[in-house]
């Protein structure tokens, strides 16, 4: 998996995309806005933020540093209703490397990076050694009308 591969699937999904540093890594950064009925008439504004740490070794410290910088740059961002008022803000944090650590799989599989007012962040590493991916194994109660969508783009931009 690559950052040209995920560019690819952004655009093939009509995803706008831009390119810039988090945490001084390149990265790519997808923008989505969603309304759905289904989602009790919420918009639901998602960031994907792709970064290749290469070999550099992921942990939970290094997941929990890009999560919080990766939300913090979708807060800035952000355009659109005040969040809490029919209006969500998601963010897909995607760390890609040779080198992930056991307890940062399990981080992302447990989806440990707590509750946001009207927010969520997401954690997903990809384990480019293994071509393997890691991310939530079942929905939270927190915001559980979203994450069917959540694992469906997972998926599909990581494929």
């Amino acid at each position: 998996m690559s950052l040209d591969r995920i560019k690819k699937q952004l655009h093939s999904k009509s995803i706008f995309f831009s390119e810039d540093r988090i945490l001084d890594q390149p990265s790519v950064i997808g923008y989505d806005k969603q309304f759905r009925w289904s989602w009790m008439l919420t918009q639901l504004n998602t960031f994907y933020v792709v970064s290749d740490l290469k070999a550099t070794t992921i942990t939970v410290e290094t997941i929990e540093s890009n999560l919080k910088e990766s939300f913090n740059y979708g807060k800035k961002n952000y355009k659109g209703w005040p969040r809490g008022f029919q209006s969500a803000i998601g963010v897909v944090n995607i760390l890609i490397s040779e080198n992930v650590s056991e307890e940062a799989k399990v981080y992302c599989k447990k989806l440990k990076s707590g509750k946001k007012w009207a927010g969520f962040a997401i954690p997903v590493v990809i384990d480019a050694s293994k071509k393997e991916i890691f991310f939530f194994d079942k929905k939270p109660m927190w915001g559980m009308i979203y994450f069917p969508y959540f694992k469906r783009m997972i998926e599909e931009l990581t494929v």
